[in-house]
C-alpha cells in the first residue's frame, strides 16, 4: 500500500469515527433537555421554601418588635399547584405561626375550570390557615374570573378582603400599625388614597398590593408594600433574571425596591401562569418580623 492509500485510508476511518459519534452527541444533548424540562415542570414546582426578611423601621410601635406577617401569592390552582401542594403550603404556614397572614392575589389561573369540587377544598383547606390576629387577602388580575367564588372561599376560611380597605392593628399596646389593601389594576377600581387615609398621622403603614407596577405611586405615601403576580419571571438567569415577564410588573420583578419612604417585597408566588415550570426560583411563602432598631 502506498504512502497515499494509507493516508486516504486513515482519513477514511477519521471521518467514520466523527459521524459515529454525531447521533451519540444528539442523544445526549436530546436527554440534557429532556431532563432539564422535566425538572422545570414536574420537581421543581413542587418545592417549596420560606423567604425571611427583617423589617426595620423606627415609625413601628415598640409593641411589634418580633411582629410575625406571613405572606403567599399566586397559587394559580390547578396549573402545576395541586392539592397535595396547598395543602403542603397550608401546613408551611401555620408552621411559622404568623400574627397575620396575608394573600396577595391570584388564587385562580386563566386557563383551569374551577369545580364545585375544587371550590369545596380550597375553602375546606385555606379554613385551616392559622393567624394570632387575623388574615387578609386581596384580588388578583386572574381572580375577577370568578369574583364570586374568590369572595366565598377567603370570606368563608375566615380572611378579610382589602378591597380599598385601611384599618388598625392593634398588639399588645395602645399604638396601632395600619394595614390596607386595594383590587388588581385590571379591576380599574383602585381607590390608593381611600386604602392609605388614616385617622392617626405618622402611623406605620403596611399595604398589600397584586401587581408590583403600581409602587411610583404609592412609594410617599405608605411604608411597607407587599406584592406578588410577577411569580418572578418563571425562569431565573444569573446575571440577566426572570425570562417571562408579565404585565403590569414593570421594573420590579422580584426581591426587594426601595423609593421614597416605603420597600416593597415582591414574592415569587407559589404557582405558574402561561408556562407551567419553574428554574432556580423555588415556589416560596414569605416571613417579615418588624423591628423599630437595627
Amino acid at each position: 500500500m502506498s504512502k497515499e492509500q494509507e493516508v486516504e485510508q486513515n482519513t477514511e476511518i477519521v471521518s467514520k469515527k466523527k459521524l459515529g459519534l454525531l447521533p451519540k452527541i444528539f442523544i445526549f444533548l436530546f436527554l440534557i433537555i429532556f431532563l432539564c424540562f422535566g425538572y422545570m415542570h414536574f420537581i421543581e414546582p413542587k418545592l417549596l421554601i420560606v423567604h425571611e426578611y427583617p423589617v426595620i423601621n423606627e415609625k413601628i410601635p415598640d409593641s411589634f418588635n418580633g411582629f410575625k406577617i406571613v405572606q403567599f401569592s399566586d397559587i394559580h390552582f390547578g396549573r402545576t399547584t395541586n392539592e397535595q401542594e396547598v395543602e403542603r403550603v397550608v401546613n408551611k404556614i401555620n408552621e411559622l405561626k404568623p400574627d397575620i397572614l396575608v394573600f396577595t392575589g391570584d388564587l385562580f389561573d386563566p386557563y383551569i375550570t374551577l369545580s364545585e369540587n375544587h371550590i369545596r377544598f380550597l375553602t375546606e383547606v385555606l379554613s385551616k390557615t392559622t393567624a394570632k390576629l387575623g388574615k387578609y387577602a386581596i384580588y388578583g388580575d386572574n381572580d375577577y374570573l370568578n369574583e364570586e367564588a374568590f369572595s366565598n372561599i377567603f370570606t368563608t376560611a375566615g380572611f378579610t378582603i382589602l378591597d380599598n380597605t385601611n384599618l388598625p392593628i392593634y398588639y399588645e399596646g395602645t399604638t396601632p400599625i395600619y394595614l390596607s389593601g386595594i383590587p388588581s389594576v385590571s379591576k380599574g377600581n383602585q381607590d390608593i388614597t381611600k386604602a392609605l387615609t388614616k385617622e392617626e398621622q405618622n402611623i406605620y403603614q403596611i399595604l398589600l398590593m397584586h401587581e408590583p407596577v403600581l409602587f411610583d405611586e404609592v412609594k410617599n405615601e405608605t411604608d411597607l408594600v407587599l406584592t406578588g403576580h410577577t411569580l418572578g419571571g418563571l425562569v431565573q438567569i444569573p446575571f440577566i433574571g426572570g425570562i417571562f415577564s408579565l404585565e403590569n410588573t414593570g421594573e420590579y420583578e422580584s426581591g426587594i425596591y426601595q423609593k421614597g419612604n416605603a420597600v416593597m417585597y415582591v414574592s415569587n408566588g407559589i404557582g405558574t401562569q402561561n408556562f407551567s415550570l419553574r428554574l432556580g426560583n423555588i415556589p416560596s411563602v414569605s416571613l417579615y418580623r418588624l423591628y423599630n432598631y437595627q
